[in-house]
């Protein structure tokens, strides 16, 4: 799909994406989105009254990417439960390998920010997005470990994330397969 054929609205979110993605929310400006979007200052500002308003859409379109990466390889169609919550790996070296990975949007939010850390919406929007990766990952962990997986969330919230950083900082994507073994014997042993 070209982005000429898309709607201004469409397009001014896939350039924000594609910016933000790669270069950070904090440092694109409006005028930036605006020029590479090809859509007018009051077309921009009918669809997205505040740059706020379209870093709030932002988080919520890399939302979908991660929980439909999640999904796809922790799927019920895997029915060893302990394969299923390794999948997360799985789909992060997926996720690590392509070539618009550049970070966690949500970590990078939380250093990101400029003046933006102060609106409620964004906040809540980082929060939510953490909130539901813990939430998905203990219904996983439940099925591996029923009487005490909700002690292995963070710590599997920090292998994830940790692989994340790493795979950010390298560029190599091998790690989420050490820290799926790192996963594994943690499971296995406790």
């Amino acid at each position: 799909m070209k982005i000429e054929k898309t709607s201004p609205k469409d397009r001014i979110l896939e350039t924000a994406v594609r910016l933000f993605n790669s270069i950070g929310v904090h440092t694109v400006g409006i005028d930036r989105i605006i020029e590479e979007s090809g859509v007018a200052k009051k077309t921009f500002y009918r669809h997205y009254p505040s740059k706020n308003k379209l870093i709030g859409e932002y988080f919520r379109k890399r939302d979908e990417v991660w929980f439909g990466i999640l999904k796809k390889y922790t799927s019920t169609s895997v029915k060893d439960p302990m394969d299923r919550v390794l999948g997360i790996f799985d789909g992060l070296k997926f996720w690590f390998s392509q070539p618009d990975f550049f970070g966690c949007s949500f970590i990078r939010g939380l250093s990101d920010f400029g003046e933006e850390k102060n609106d409620p919406e964004l906040a809540k929007c980082l929060e939510d997005h953490f909130t539901r990766t813990d939430e998905y990952v203990a219904g996983l962990l439940k099925e591996v470990r029923p009487k005490d997986y909700r002690k292995f969330v963070p710590q599997m919230a920090s292998l994830i994330a940790g692989a994340t950083i790493v795979a950010h900082g390298t560029g190599n994507p091998k790690i989420a397969d050490i820290n799926k073994e790192m996963a594994r014997t943690l499971l296995l042993k406790s």
